[in-house]
């Protein structure tokens, strides 16, 4: 309701400028342009603010779901038959830590431009194996929180977590184990 009452007051005071110079006219269409602006950022902030909420609501529910899976059931086999470890000891992790893996998601992550076109902004689960050698496999993007699905994303998240590089394996009773791994990956649009 203050949006169309803000709109209805620019409009008169659009029109009430117009009767007066040419520098009026300028400096009203300005604050015009910028309240055009301001409602869009403003759109663009209470649609993030929902992605966010979403997507904390679904990483709350994947870890339950996870937990309870392993608790469950602590391994499973994949299609190959080797044993797959969903609860172990030490997780495995990306060498150099969490913001070593944010920068090298950064730097190599491409954002589809047929998604930017159309303004799809979201987040990614990919969930993977890190192999007793630290190797990535098994890539597969699982969920995706975001307004409207978009199969790009999904398909660069799993190009760009296939291609990370060896991380430090998962440990289980001493010994390096398969380990099930998930990560979310958030695409957002700059400004």
């Amino acid at each position: 309701m203050k949006n169309v009452i803000t709109v209805f007051a620019l409009i008169f005071a659009y029109t009430a400028f117009l009767s007066c110079s040419n520098k009026v006219k300028e400096t009203s269409e300005d604050a015009v342009q910028t309240e055009a602006s301001s409602t869009s950022s403003e759109r663009i902030a209470a649609k993030r603010a929902e992605l966010a909420k979403a997507t904390a609501e679904r990483d709350e529910k994947r870890r339950i779901a996870a937990k309870e899976l392993a608790a469950a059931n602590a391994t499973y086999q994949n299609a190959q038959g080797k044993l797959i470890y969903r609860l172990v000891d030490t997780a495995p992790y990306y060498i150099g830590g969490d913001e070593a893996m944010v920068k090298y998601l950064n730097e190599n992550l491409q954002y589809p431009q047929e998604a930017k076109d159309k303004g799809v902004e979201g987040t990614v689960y990919v969930d993977f194996v890190v192999d007793e050698d630290g190797t990535v496999k098994d890539v597969v993007a699982t969920d995706f929180i975001g307004d409207d699905f978009d199969q790009l994303l999904k398909d660069e998240s799993v190009r760009v977590v296939s291609s990370m590089p060896t991380w430090i394996a998962g440990r289980h009773s001493g010994k390096n184990v398969n380990t099930a791994f998930s990560i979310p990956i958030t695409f957002r649009l700059s400004n």
